[in-house]
């Protein structure tokens, strides 16, 4: 199953008049941005291996790309692809009628 993780933001938009975003904010807002893109890695990473009963050699899982979403519409973000293996199906018991 492929996941999409995303995490978004405000970011720094232009004033009413027109000025720019402030160097120190847009600097802010990336080094918040790398931040959640450091967090979202790590804790993929870090959790996903332990989503299975103990003795196992743990979930399978491939994380995907990694990619800047915006800035659009006053957000900015990160998305992370991770695909992630499922147990098997079981087969389904036939209901027994009366």
């Amino acid at each position: 199953m492929e996941l999409v993780i995303t995490v978004l933001r405000c970011a720094p938009i232009p004033t009413e008049e027109g000025c720019p975003p402030s160097c120190e904010e847009l600097r802010e807002s990336a080094r918040v941005l790398h931040a959640d893109a450091l967090t979202v890695y790590n804790a993929l990473l870090c959790c996903l291996p332990h989503t299975v009963p103990a003795g196992r050699r743990g979930r399978r899982f491939v994380l995907g790309q990694q990619r800047t979403v915006g800035p659009q519409g006053g957000c900015v973000g990160i998305e992370q692809t991770v695909t992630v293996a499922l147990p098997p199906c079981l087969p389904c018991n036939p209901v027994e009628g009366p």
